[in-house]
């Protein structure tokens, strides 16, 4: 039983003939296990597809074999420390046979997933928001700030200052999109005064937040053309003006620009549904029965308190000893 779980969890093509199978010829004997001319030969054969030419002069072939051999000397010198039998080790064993049993049996299960063109289809119109851009306008504003005390006088002032700018940037000339000159004159906003006015784009109010008045938002999204100029606007703080400067249609990108990227979703998705389904499906092909009152009867261990439990770093194993990091794999070296 050690011998098996050992093999199977570090190192299977190294593990000793059974008696009771025929016997294989023996290329090295290391204590009472052997390696044998087959495990050698996969070995070589799995290393030379990697690493193309490297094992065409003898000494490498040897430089295999002793690793091979030095392998089978560690794994027999565990399993007489009774490394097979610590409860770590079999906690590791167990996850490393269910990782690998979730792994063939999902790669069995993949292997006959297909998604047909209809389902991609379905879900490109389902989810059609996915594959679009929405509508997005660039707007400028002029803002004049009204007086935070009642003056009736002093805020009329400044309406007739905003209906000054909103004829002065009527007179621009065509080519100046946004405010430009006029919001260096008139608007006290300094965060887009000396840009013409250009706060940025809006898009749908529902995904983003801005900082401009509603009333201000309003009219970025009611102006219809570039070039287009609301009317004064009043808020509690300030008369607006606002500009359309450019117009950006919505876009909806092609089911043949997206399919691929669709189908691969979907096969993500179809993966993860198996995985899930998985543990159920194991659980019906066998027969399970709980001994309940026994379970009553188990004794609660007591807890440990927080302050004494170890840190991460007190839990991790022990340096090799000598700084030595791993084995000497002649696989591995650059020669």
């Amino acid at each position: 039983m050690k011998r098996l779980m050992l093999s199977l969890s570090i190192a299977a093509a190294l593990t000793a003939c059974s008696s009771e199978s025929p016997q294989p010829e023996v290329l090295a004997r290391v204590g009472d296990s052997v390696i044998t001319l087959d495990q050698y030969q996969h070995e070589l054969e799995r290393r030379a597809a990697l690493r193309p030419g490297y094992y065409e002069r003898a000494e490498k072939r040897q430089e295999l074999l002793d690793y091979l051999v030095d392998q089978q000397v560690q794994l027999d010198a565990a399993v007489r420390a009774g490394i097979p039998e610590e409860p770590e080790f079999r906690d590791l064993y167990h996850r490393m046979l269910i990782q690998r049993l979730r792994e063939k049996r999902l790669d069995e299960a993949l292997a006959s997933v297909t998604i047909s063109d209809a389902e991609v289809l379905s879900y490109y119109e389902a989810n059609a928001d996915q594959f679009g851009r929405p509508e997005r306008r660039q707007i400028a504003v002029i803002r004049l700030s009204r007086s935070a005390r009642p003056d009736a006088e002093a805020d009329q002032a400044q309406r007739e200052q905003a209906e000054a700018a909103r004829e002065a940037a009527l007179q621009l000339p065509d080519d100046v999109a946004h405010f430009g000159a006029v919001a260096v004159e008139y608007s006290d906003d300094r965060g887009s005064r000396y840009q013409g006015g250009v706060v940025g784009w809006l898009v749908d109010r529902e995904q983003a937040h801005y900082r401009l008045p509603e009333a201000v938002l309003d009219a970025g999204f009611a102006l219809a053309r570039p070039g287009e100029i609301s009317p004064v606007i009043e808020s509690p703080e300030a008369y607006w003006l606002v500009r359309l400067v450019d117009l950006d249609p919505a876009r909806q990108q092609p089911l043949a620009q997206v399919r691929e990227g669709i189908r691969h979703r979907l096969t993500r998705q179809r993966a993860e549904d198996l995985e899930n389904g998985l543990l159920e499906q194991l659980r019906g092909e066998v027969t399970i029965d709980v001994n309940a009152e026994l379970l009553d009867t188990v004794p609660i261990p007591p807890s440990i308190p927080p302050e004494r439990e170890a840190a991460p770093e007190e839990r991790r194993p022990p340096p090799l000893p000598g700084g030595v990091q791993g084995d000497d794999d002649p696989g591995t070296a650059e020669n």
